[in-house]
């Protein structure tokens, strides 16, 4: 491997494990910021607003790795340089994660709504969002490590699978969520809760959407 393409790869290296970081910290933030809610109104507050500069955080790195990924001159001969549309159709997808994080942080806000029964549910859910993602944080990782580098390879099936079956739990849980918000509360407050209850299993779809591109993007890898 030349030196220019030594350095392009450590770069997209080194940019790839700051954002794949930065989008693990986000979700896992979330756990917090529920456990405060309805509990510490100041705590609450600091951790939305921690995630919504977590999110900020993850679009600047995201920002950088799309910088990198267009630069076509001079050409180097990584698999990451020659496949760079697909790589950043897969950051593209594991960006839908912070952004679903910070959307249902700041909806809860918002709104504000009780979660009676529901809360032990949410706490669940966001707990199994975070474990998806830092599983998908680590195939992902591995994956781009596996394009740079000669003779280069990653086995994301399992981390995949680990995933859906993070997802169809988050799916049950989601179901036991709206039932215990319309056996308990009124129907206007049992909506607002059923809506925030999907906005949070969105963020796990993100993941599992994400997963299906990288297992996608490892299949076809020469």
């Amino acid at each position: 491997m030349d030196a220019q393409t030594e350095g392009y790869a450590a770069a997209v290296s080194s940019e790839t494990e700051t954002y794949l970081d930065r989008v693990a910290d986000c979700a896992g933030r979330l756990p917090g910021a529920i456990d405060a809610y309805g509990v510490d109104d100041d705590a609450f507050a600091t951790a939305v607003d921690d995630i919504a500069a977590a999110e900020s955080d993850c679009d600047d790195a995201l920002r950088e790795l799309r910088r990198l990924l267009s630069e076509r001159s001079p050409p180097n001969y990584t698999d990451v340089y020659l496949r760079a549309d697909d790589v950043a159709r897969l950051y593209a997808a594991v960006d839908e994660i912070p952004n679903a994080v910070e959307r249902f942080a700041r909806e809860l806000r918002a709104i504000a709504p009780s979660l009676g029964g529901a809360r032990a549910i949410v706490e669940e859910m966001a707990s199994l969002a975070v474990e998806a993602t830092e599983a998908l944080a680590a195939a992902t990782g591995e994956y781009v490590e596996s394009l740079l580098v000669e003779g280069g390879t990653a086995s994301v099936g399992p981390a995949v699978e680990e995933i859906r079956a993070l997802e169809s739990a988050a799916d049950r849980l989601k179901y036991e969520g709206l039932a215990a918000a319309f056996d308990e509360a009124a129907t206007p407050d049992a909506l607002v809760v059923r809506e925030l209850v999907v906005g949070l299993d969105a963020a796990i779809d993100a993941v599992e959407d994400a997963a299906d591109q990288l297992l996608v993007l490892r299949s076809g890898k020469p």
